[in-house]
C-alpha cells in the first residue's frame, strides 16, 4: 500500500480512480434519503479553497482504498484570541479487511504532515459515520479527539418557503463583517481560504440592518457536487458565517437567504445551527419542509463545551 500527498490537480489515472471510489460511498440526509459527493477532477481543489491543504490517498496497486484531507485553519477561540489548526475531512476507507490498517496510515500521514503547522485539530463528522475520530485516535502516536459540539445541519426548500423579505438587509461587506464579529464572539470558527476558488456564484455577504443576523451565500459547484441516490445533482446554495443574536433574527436571515437563493435558481438552502439552538430555529421556519442532519465536531488540543460555528459549504 502506498500513500500519496496530493496538493494539487491528480493525473488524469489518479483523478479517474478517486472518482470511482467517491462513487462507493453514500451519507445519511435524513429518514430515508442520502447522497454522495464528487470532488470532480481536482480533488483537493475544494480543501484548498479553506487553506493549505494536503490530500492522503491510499492505493492498493492502481486502486485507491483510503483518503483523508487535512487544512490548516485559523481558529478564533471563545475566551479571544486564535490559532492555528488542522482540519481532518473526508476520511474514507474502503470496509473489509485492513481497513483499519488503512485508516491509521492514512491517520499518521495526516498527523506527520499537519504537525508541522500546529498540535491542534479538529474535525466535523455526520451521525451515521461509522469511523468517528475518537475510535481511531488516541493510540500509535495519534493524539486523542473528543467530541466539542453538536450542530445541526439544515436543508431548506427555497421554492415558496420565503416569501417577500421580511425585514431590511444590507450587502455591504463592511457591516456585514462588523455584524459577523460581534455576533460570532464567544464562539469557535475557522476562518481564510478563498470561498470564490470553491463557488461558483460570488460569495455575497448578507445582513440584518440592525447587526442582529448575518451571513454569507455561495456553493460548493466549482469544487464539489453533491449527488442523490438516484443519480441527479442535488443543488444548493450554502449560507456561511451564519450567526445571529436571537432565534427571530436567525430565522428572518434564513428566510431571505433562501429568497435570494431560490431567486438565484437554487431550490435549497444549507446552513448549520449549533444544537443548542436549533429546536428554537426550526419552531420558527416551521412553515419550511425542512430536512435535519445532525452532526458533530471533535478536537484534539482545543477546549470542549464551548459553542462552534461551522459552515455547511466547507464539511
Amino acid at each position: 500500500m502506498t500513500i500519496t500527498l496530493l496538493d494539487r490537480a491528480p493525473s488524469s489515472d489518479l483523478a479517474a480512480g478517486l472518482a470511482d471510489f467517491e462513487a462507493g460511498f453514500t451519507y445519511p440526509l435524513g429518514a430515508g434519503r442520502g447522497f454522495r459527493i464528487s470532488h470532480g477532477s481536482d480533488y483537493s481543489r475544494f480543501f484548498r479553497s479553506m487553506g493549505r491543504a494536503a490530500c492522503f490517498v491510499a492505493q492498493d496497486g492502481n486502486r485507491v482504498v483510503g483518503a483523508l484531507a487535512c487544512v490548516v485553519r485559523h481558529l478564533s477561540l471563545p475566551a479571544g484570541g486564535a490559532c492555528e489548526a488542522a482540519y481532518l475531512a473526508d476520511l474514507k476507507v474502503l470496509p473489509g479487511a485492513g481497513s483499519g490498517r488503512i485508516l491509521l496510515r492514512l491517520a499518521s500521514a495526516a498527523q506527520t504532515w499537519g504537525s508541522r503547522f500546529t498540535d491542534k485539530a479538529f474535525a466535523v463528522v455526520m451521525e451515521g459515520t461509522r469511523a468517528t475520530p475518537d475510535r481511531y485516535t488516541g493510540r500509535v502516536g495519534i493524539p486523542r479527539f473528543e467530541e466539542a459540539a453538536r450542530i445541526a445541519i439544515l436543508r431548506i426548500p427555497t421554492d415558496g418557503s420565503a416569501g417577500a423579505p421580511v425585514g431590511r438587509y444590507v450587502d455591504d461587506p463592511d457591516r456585514a463583517e462588523i455584524s459577523w464579529r460581534a455576533l460570532a464572539a464567544g464562539a469557535c470558527y475557522a476562518s481564510g481560504g478563498d470561498p470564490a476558488e470553491r463557488s461558483e456564484i460570488s460569495p455575497e455577504p448578507i445582513a440584518l440592518a440592525d447587526g442582529a443576523a448575518c451571513g454569507r451565500l455561495e456553493d460548493t459547484r466549482r469544487a464539489k457536487r453533491l449527488i442523490t441516490l438516484e443519480g441527479d445533482e442535488m443543488i444548493s446554495a450554502h449560507l456561511a458565517r451564519f450567526a445571529f443574536r436571537s432565534p427571530e433574527a436567525g430565522a428572518d436571515l434564513i428566510r431571505e437567504a433562501c429568497r435570494r437563493s431560490g431567486a438565484r435558481g437554487y431550490p435549497a438552502l444549507f446552513v448549520a445551527v449549533g444544537d443548542s439552538a436549533a429546536a428554537a430555529i426550526h419552531e420558527r421556519l416551521a412553515d419550511c419542509p425542512i430536512t435535519v442532519a445532525p452532526a458533530r465536531v471533535y478536537a484534539c488540543a482545543l477546549s470542549t463545551g464551548s459553542p462552534w460555528i461551522v459552515n455547511t459549504s466547507e464539511i
